[in-house]
């Protein structure tokens, strides 16, 4: 699986700094994109990324990316949010961006496979959320 361990193996220390500041760069650059060519919809990619660990640690991440999946129309913030995430998994070897639909690759998971994908993604949005948190101010109402 690329640059992650196999589940019950350690990933060597060294990796796991690599990964670390991989994921910080990767998610200042989106959240970068957001703040620079999406200004009309950051408040609300900001609510929808700072709900998005909840949902996932309650409904599961297929159900969590079905449901963002389902409200994606143009290049709204669940439009932008959904390819990020799909990019990031794609660039670190867990989903292949090219062989149909993301959420659905996610969904066909073997239980160990979908068990890591989960866990990164969720590494991956505490730092999406700290930038988003830094970088957009205020707060969106609307229930996203």
């Amino acid at each position: 699986m690329g640059f992650f361990k196999m589940e019950g193996q350690k990933m060597p220390e060294n990796r796991r700094l690599e990964l670390a500041i991989k994921r910080a760069e990767t998610a200042f650059m989106y959240v970068r994109e957001i703040t620079e060519s999406h200004k009309h919809i950051e408040k609300k990619y900001k609510s929808l990324v700072r709900k998005t660990p909840m949902r996932i640690k309650t409904n599961g991440l297929g159900s969590t990316l079905a449901f963002v999946f389902s409200k994606k129309k143009g290049e709204n913030q669940h439009f932008l949010f959904y390819h990020q995430l799909e990019k990031w998994l794609s660039e670190n070897d867990m989903v292949d961006a090219e062989d149909g639909e993301f959420v659905a690759k996610v969904i066909a998971m073997e239980k160990a496979d979908y068990r890591v994908s989960t866990n990164e993604l969720l590494a991956f949005l505490i730092w999406l959320r700290r930038f988003v948190d830094g970088m957009i101010e205020g707060e969106e109402d609307d229930d996203i």
